[in-house]
C-alpha cells in the first residue's frame, strides 16, 4: 500500500519527505519515496508503506492531512494494491 502527500514545496526532496515523516509524524518504518510535479508550486510524494492494513493508512493520512509545514497544509491519501486472486 501507498500513500501520497500533497501540496508539498515545488522544490522538496525525498530527504526532506523522510525527515517530515521520520520526525513531525513518527512514522520510522516505511519503503521508497518517489517526488513527482504537483503543478507549477507544488509537488507530491508517494511512500511505499510497509502494511497492507487500509485502517493503518487511515490513521497516518488523516494525521498528515492538515498538517502545517514549510509554510503549506499537507494532504494525503492512499491507495490500495490488490493481488489478482
Amino acid at each position: 500500500m501507498q500513500i501520497v502527500i500533497g501540496n508539498l514545496p515545488a522544490e522538496v526532496s525525498v530527504e526532506d519527505v523522510q525527515t517530515l515523516l521520520t520526525d513531525e509524524i513518527g512514522l520510522h518504518e516505511f519503503g521508497a519515496v518517489t517526488i513527482t510535479e504537483g503543478g507549477s508550486d507544488n509537488a507530491l510524494a508517494l511512500v511505499q508503506l510497509h502494511t497492507e492494513s487500509a485502517a493503518a493508512a487511515d490513521v497516518l493520512t488523516a494525521k498528515i492531512s492538515g498538517f502545517h509545514w514549510k509554510g503549506r497544509a499537507l494532504t494525503s491519501s492512499h491507495t490500495h494494491m490488490f493481488k489478482e486472486g
